[in-house]
């Protein structure tokens, strides 16, 4: 056993919450707020009028709302995204968690025969044949956005097109294109398809909070509203929604970042190939040193320490936490976390195509229930970590 955590004094707080973690973080429970977040496509700035109402019909049917250490904000302090406070009312919090509430989007230009020239609000991965997409359009009478047309999105030397299943339909400026894809599952091995990217890291954490709640653990839940944005070198033009939440608060102790990250191809040819470390679907939730090639957070060694520490001792809760093997992870909402602390954790979910790259999105119902088991263990962290931070500064 790994002893980096003392067993002693760690193992006694994971019994506590176990049987609080076990009974509400279910697959079942999993799948309904997956499903039904995943079938709301939601672009950047419009996220939170979309899938919110979704994220607070599923907190509402589970009773979250009845715990008076459960606090929902529609628009967090002005900010244009959803976020939970557990614990007390007071939005100052020592661990912060951020899963994004935004999707894959594209702004449209001006009409050329039959199509419309996309520019990316994501970077843009489609690139072989074509994907379903539906055209968001706010309707200011009703006071929502309403889907204005169908088509397909595909890719004319790299450049997306948009091409109305009506040819009737005439888009404009402040339309926006978003990739579709309808929740499918496979019972056995618990393998789904979907717009994964990022409604499994949001329902994985939805579902942590009233066990958070319940533990009376102060954390603020960030789903921020505007995390993709168009491609570029700079840090700046993604992550935006996570940036206005964090000028806005002190520094905290812990940050933990949650998004999909890319997992491995063809497990007998890595073996092969001499590929070791490749993070799969149904081995657990995923825990990664950097991301972006140190372009994004690069966790502080003695807190990556910590967490592989947490997650062996995890395996006894049958919490599987698999760790990445560096070949890439995507930059997110760290990259903002990380200029307001390096204490900053990637812990998210295996998948593929996350961006609809070469076809429809998976991940696995399982890996999602291990993350937000992880989620709430991984709460303990915060303490480990000031212990650890004290013993260097004494040294």
């Amino acid at each position: 056993m790994n002893d980096t955590i003392s067993g002693n004094r760690i193992i006694p707080i994971l019994k506590e919450l176990q049987p609080l973690v076990d009974a509400h973080i279910t697959p079942e429970r999993l799948r309904r707020y997956v499903a039904s977040l995943s079938s709301a496509a939601a672009p950047s700035t419009a996220a939170s009028a979309i899938r919110n109402p979704v994220l607070k019909e599923r907190l509402r049917e589970d009773g979250a709302f009845k715990s008076e250490y459960l606090h929902f904000h529609d628009n967090f302090a002005n900010t244009g995204s959803t976020a939970i406070l557990t614990g007390s009312s007071d939005s100052q919090k020592s661990l912060w968690y951020f899963a994004h509430l935004d999707t894959l989007s594209y702004l449209v230009q001006s009409r050329q025969g039959a199509r419309y020239p996309l520019v990316p609000f994501c970077h843009h991965l489609v690139r072989d044949g074509y994907r379903q997409a539906a055209v968001y359009r706010f309707d200011l009478a009703k006071g929502d956005y309403l889907v204005v047309a169908n088509g397909r999105l595909e890719s004319e030397d790299d450049r997306p097109v948009f091409t109305p299943e009506n040819s009737s339909v005439r888009l404009r400026p402040g339309d926006r294109v978003v990739l579709s894809a309808r929740y499918q599952e496979d019972p056995v091995s618990g393998d789904f398809s979907g717009h994964i990217d990022n409604a499994g890291a949001v329902a994985a954490l939805a579902i942590a909070a009233p066990v958070l709640a319940a533990a009376k653990i102060d954390a603020l839940l960030a789903f921020p509203d505007e995390e993709e944005g168009p491609l570029g070198s700079g840090n700046q033009v993604m992550s935006r929604g996570s940036a206005r939440i964090a000028n806005l608060l002190p520094i905290p102790d812990l940050v933990i970042v949650s998004d999909v990250q890319q997992a491995g191809g063809d497990p007998q040819a890595d073996i092969r190939n001499g590929v070791e470390n490749v993070t799969r679907l149904g081995k657990g939730a995923v825990l990664a040193e950097f991301s972006s090639f140190a372009r994004g957070a690069v966790t502080p060694p003695h807190l990556y320490a910590l967490a592989v520490s947490l997650s062996d001792f995890l395996r006894e809760f049958g919490v599987k936490v698999q760790e990445s093997n560096n070949a890439y992870t995507s930059r997110s909402d760290d990259v903002s976390a990380l200029l307001k602390t390096p204490n900053v954790l990637l812990l998210g979910f295996p998948g593929f195509n996350r961006h609809f790259d070469l076809g429809t999105p998976r991940a696995n119902l399982h890996d999602l229930v291990s993350l937000a088991k992880a989620f709430v263990y991984f709460a303990v962290l915060r303490f480990e970590l000031r212990r650890i931070q004290d013993k260097l500064t004494r040294k």
